[in-house]
């Protein structure tokens, strides 16, 4: 699920390819890259807010696609309140990935609120530092002891 280094695999992807999946996918990249960014945080911390906010946004998201579900006036509230918590996912997973690295590394990632705002998931993903990280197997058990 995640490199040999315990990375995240799409860390080794170019932005280029990313970019043309974005546009391809009808943006749907930015929901899947930042549910996968997530659960990574989730291996490595125990737990991560950011995880359920995504997990709420695809639940809603699917909800949407389902036709006469939402009456016209609550589909607004409901898209609305989607596109707020798409925002302040990955606010909170830009914090949980800040924490993770100062309290695992002692390094202090110098992310931009503006640019997660503007681009978040894929922009959080190029943001993380490629250093050697141990599996997730490892983390796990070193945890339990």
């Amino acid at each position: 699920m995640f490199n040999n280094r315990g990375l995240p695999w799409t860390v080794d992807l170019s932005l280029g390819w990313t970019i043309i999946l974005a546009l391809f996918s009808g943006g749907l990249v930015f929901l899947v890259l930042g549910l996968y960014l997530a659960y990574w945080v989730h291996t490595r911390r125990g737990h991560s807010v950011a995880l359920w906010c995504y997990l709420i946004i695809v639940m809603f998201s699917i909800l949407m696609l389902v036709p006469r579900l939402f009456s016209v006036p609550y589909a607004d509230a409901v898209g609305t309140g989607v596109a707020v918590l798409w925002i302040a996912a990955a606010l909170v997973l830009r914090a949980e990935i800040i924490s993770l690295f100062r309290r695992s590394w002692d390094i202090k990632l110098p992310i931009s609120l503006l640019l997660t705002i503007l681009f978040s998931s894929v922009y959080l993903n190029y943001s993380i530092p490629d250093l050697p990280v141990s599996p997730a197997a490892t983390v796990a058990a070193t945890k339990t002891a």
